[in-house]
């Protein structure tokens, strides 16, 4: 089964970046990207968040369903590799 891969600006980090150009000082919540997988089972979305839960850490890839239900909530990932192959299992 073919999978399909979109990858966006995510709209968060825009509104970062617009806000830091008004000299508004915010925290970075997201990555950069946003990746969008779909197959004929549905449709799951991947985001990079910054760590936002603690002063000092790592950062953290989440997913969730957009169409389907291939599973309940979000998951997260300490890798983006682990992410993608949590989506690719689900899609296949």
């Amino acid at each position: 089964m073919a999978i399909k891969v979109i990858k966006l600006v995510h709209r968060g980090y825009t509104e970062f970046e617009r806000a830091n150009e008004k000299g508004i000082k915010l925290r970075q919540l997201f990555g950069k990207f946003q990746y969008i997988f779909s197959s004929e089972k549905g449709k799951i979305s991947m985001v990079q968040l910054k760590n936002y839960f603690y002063s000092e850490g790592t950062d953290f890839w989440e997913i969730y369903c957009l169409e389907g239900k291939l599973f309940d909530d979000v998951e997260r990932f300490d890798t983006k590799k682990g992410a993608e192959k949590r989506v690719r299992s689900l899609l296949e």
